[in-house]
């Protein structure tokens, strides 16, 4: 087998280099710091009048809101994710319900909620789609007896097809919200009287020259800080769309208490003095001391960071990070476990063989209900990651549904998916910034749930008789299938319209191997020979995941017929954002059986949910996969991708087994 093709091969590298050169040092330019404060101070100035046209009180979507709010003028925090509005993953987050956001509201009339987002888009999705889903799911809860309160979406970012899509949902969202969260439905009325609607504001729109009467409802007024740049970032005078986004990629540690605190300083700094005069504010800001959270319903389990913590009222203390607490590990009367942990991604990993030690506090503590004379802290550096998933998994293990502690062995045998959802909005309604990573969370649910058979949700595919086809072609059928018929040889015929893009024919092996996942997930893996029509021959490599997804009825329980498989990338890189603990990276395409699914004769044809944009490109996916005869021996992948740089087809046909 010839060597694999080489960029050098394809790319002249004296050419490679200077282009590519001379455009990241323009980049770097466009997108300097001096450039990104001065695009936050403008933005500012604009999110001010918003809130004083409105005369409501300017709230943040964490993170990237406080960057345009002055403190002093900041009322309140949320956190809403753009994610819970991305096309087909539409969600009502019990883990960022923004309870606290109804006391606010109640008070003020209304409010003024503040995001951006980069180059690309007029406003982000958790403006135009997340935010709107909270405000319905609240309404038709709070205040059902005034009828069906609609749906309201953007309509200059939200087609009508989608607004359609969402709407179906939200009867689940709310039957989800009473089940899992069991709110005290006359308390929140109560705190806010009437019901909400959104009202979207961008720095195109027209303002109120006096705060207008809103009788009917209270106004939710989303406001997007930035304004949209067509064409390059940077470009227009140097000024940043969503200049405050991914903030930690150019803030070289600022903050926006720092920024708001020597705006002037800053924006009167030139930029190549801007990063010494960054690390002499970021160093002389003084640490804050630790200020423990008593978690709700519990009468004794508290959570914070470890920043100048003061351990001395508890009976018992848990931290997690890389080096013990000083003080605690000899000598001192309060109990002391120390989980042992990296930080980020890599320490949620370490957190499911460490969470085995929590037993230790059965011995620790009485059998009888702990009360409020037995405290017990947990905490880690930040008091956002690794102790909230430390708490969960005793909240889940050792509280009663009254919040209760009883510290009994064995207890954990009995959990369940609800109850870690239950826990966890407990979690969320005690404080918004009580929730964990995704990879935290998989960690808790792989420690609390070894036995993946418990949930449904969770079931690692096993292979079934594939001597007699399944009388259904389900997605978990063929997601099942894949598994159980690896490994797979294929052939693929690429055929491009660009001369740019070879054309040609790949030979090779694929894999599915079970991913060691709280989810159901293969790793795809294929290695093959490309001979292109020019007659040369490399070797090809890729890797995705394939993920089994669904929807949930109201007992919370899998509905095979709202089943899908989404297609992601595999993040082998490290510090991959889009990725989480087990490596799933971003999404590619969805395969959902029964939205896009044409059989003819015992050939189903299935096509993507919706079409794929990967960068400037768009890609349309089919698969062809048997319903009849002896399972499923065979399938085929079609990939039609059109883009400025890209116009090819590619068909695969894969056959169990060693014959192609």
């Amino acid at each position: 087998m010839s060597r694999p093709l080489n960029e050098s091969d394809l790319i002249f590298p004296t050419q490679s280099l200077s282009i590519s050169g001379t455009l990241n040092s323009l980049k770097r330019s466009a997108l300097s710091t001096h450039n990104r404060l001065s695009s936050i101070q403008f933005d500012a100035n604009f999110v001010a009048s918003v809130s004083e046209s409105y005369g409501l009180p300017l709230v943040a979507n964490e993170r990237c809101g406080s960057w345009y709010i002055p403190p002093a003028r900041k009322a309140e925090s949320v956190y809403f994710k753009s994610t819970d509005g991305h096309t087909n993953e539409w969600k009502f987050s019990v883990r960022r319900l923004n309870l606290q956001l109804l006391d606010l509201v109640g008070r003020e009339g209304g409010c003024v909620i503040v995001d951006s987002t980069r180059r690309g888009k007029s406003m982000p999705d958790a403006l135009s789609k997340t935010v709107p889903v909270w405000c319905c799911v609240m309404n038709r809860v709070l205040f059902s007896e005034e009828g069906v309160h609609e749906l309201h979406t953007a309509p200059q970012a939200v087609s009508q097809s989608e607004h359609a899509q969402i709407e179906r949902r939200i009867d689940g969202f709310v039957r989800e919200f009473l089940d899992i969260c069991k709110p005290d439905v006359e308390l929140l009325r109560s705190t806010i009287g009437k019901a909400m609607r959104p009202i979207w504001v961008t720095q195109t729109s027209s303002i109120p020259e006096t705060p207008p009467i809103f009788p009917d409802f209270h106004p939710i007024v989303l406001c997007t800080a930035s304004r949209r740049v067509n064409g390059a970032e940077g470009s227009e005078g140097g000024y940043i769309q969503g200049a405050a986004d991914d903030h930690e990629a150019w803030s070289q540690g600022l903050t926006p208490t720092l920024f708001w605190s020597h705006g002037e300083q800053l924006l009167n700094t030139n930029e190549e003095d801007l990063p010494d005069l960054i690390k002499r504010l970021v160093e002389g800001e003084a640490t804050s001391d630790a200020a423990p959270i008593l978690i709700k319903p519990t009468s004794n389990l508290y959570i914070s960071t470890t920043q100048n913590l003061n351990t001395t009222p508890f009976d018992v203390v848990v931290s997690c990070g890389p080096e013990p607490l000083p003080g605690l590990t000899s000598g001192s009367k309060t109990r002391y476990l120390h989980l042992k942990c990296q930080t980020g991604k890599l320490g949620s990993r370490d957190l499911r063989t460490q969470l085995k030690r929590l037993p230790i506090l059965e011995t620790w503590l009485p059998p009888e209900p702990t009360t409020i004379d037995k405290k017990i802290l947990i905490c880690d550096p930040t008091g956002k990651d690794l102790a909230v998933g430390t708490a969960l998994a005793i909240l889940c293990t050792y509280a009663d549904a009254s919040g209760a502690l009883t510290f009994v062995p064995n207890t954990h045998a009995r959990i369940d998916k609800k109850t870690i959802k239950q826990r966890l909005a407990w979690l969320a309604t005690t404080h918004p910034t009580l929730n964990p990573p995704r990879a935290t969370l998989q960690s808790v649910n792989a420690w609390l749930m070894p036995n993946p058979s418990e949930a449904a949700a969770y079931a690692s595919p096993s292979p079934p008789n594939t001597s007699a086809p399944p009388s259904k072609l389900t997605a978990a059928s063929l997601f099942t299938a894949l598994h159980a018929s690896s490994p797979w040889t294929f052939t693929r015929t690429l055929t491009s319209a660009l001369p740019t893009h070879p054309s040609g024919t790949v030979t090779g092996t694929a894999t599915f191997t079970p991913l060691p996942s709280s989810r159901p997930a293969l790793l795809y893996a294929e290695e093959g020979e490309f001979t292109t029509t020019t007659g040369m021959t490399f070797t090809t490599r890729m890797k995705y995941v394939y993920v089994l997804r669904g929807e949930l009825d109201e007992r919370l329980e899998r509905v095979p017929e709202a089943e899908w498989i989404a297609v992601h990338f595999w993040a082998e890189k490290a510090g991959d954002e889009e990725a989480d603990a087990d490596g799933v990276g971003g999404l590619f395409v969805e395969m959902a059986l029964q939205e896009g699914a044409e059989v003819a004769g015992e050939v189903a044809r299935i096509r993507n949910r919706e079409q794929h944009l990967c960068g400037r490109d768009l890609y349309a996916a089919i698969w062809e996969v048997p319903v009849g005869g002896d399972g499923v021996g065979w399938w085929k992948v079609r990939y039609d991708v059109k883009g400025p740089k890209k116009e090819y087809v590619s068909e695969t046909r894969y056959s169990a087994g060693t014959g192609v």
